[in-house]
């Protein structure tokens, strides 16, 4: 059943949110991030989905201090989300601004709290897209400390300015907007 009213859907795309950053799968933890590249041109790739605050209105992802998204998030903090539910017909589009952390009191929570095999990712002795001669050349050299990976972990606090709700679900399409930092202010818009 659709959600009827804006805070009806306001609060059906919050649980959406916690159910992407909760344990396992969910249509609502792989999200597409858009930046600006250091060039200029767009750049997307795929991010997960690691924490909501509600009440802050912040979204938390997790990253390799040694990407490029990392120096273009610096450079220009302004990026776009976009996650499809296509069985249900549902997308949740997300504009905000990051602010990275590093060797901090979050970044040592989250590090803290991820499954082993996370963590495996910030080990590695290349940055992200460094290009190499074999998928093994990119794998973490045996006697790694797990911990060493530490000094590559970020987390990027996305601070929100407008969430999206599309349902296209057949004969009832809605579109709401809502702005979490004019006030939390909504609004219905032709889909």
């Amino acid at each position: 059943m659709q959600p009827a009213t804006l805070a009806d859907i306001e609060e059906h795309l919050w649980q959406c949110l916690a159910e992407g950053a909760g344990p396992g799968l969910s249509p609502f933890t792989m999200w597409q991030l858009a930046s600006v590249g250091l060039d200029g041109a767009p750049q997307v790739r795929t991010v997960v989905l690691r924490g909501i605050d509600r009440a802050s209105g912040t979204l938390l992802l997790h990253t390799d201090l040694r990407s490029a998204k990392v120096a273009e998030l610096r450079r220009d903090p302004r990026l776009s989300l976009v996650v499809c539910d296509l069985p249900n017909f549902r997308q949740i589009r997300i504009e905000g601004r990051a602010t990275i952390h590093a060797d901090d009191e979050l970044t040592r929570a989250a590090w803290a709290a991820n499954r082993p095999h996370s963590l495996i990712l910030y080990q590695t002795p290349h940055a992200p897209g460094t290009p190499v001669g074999t998928p093994e050349a990119a794998h973490v050299p045996a006697g790694v400390d797990p911990a060493a990976g530490y000094v590559n972990f970020a987390v990027v606090a996305v601070s929100l300015s407008r969430i999206e709700y599309l349902d296209i679900s057949p004969g009832a399409h809605r579109r709401a907007v809502f702005l979490p930092a004019d006030g939390g202010s909504a609004h219905w818009v032709a889909p």
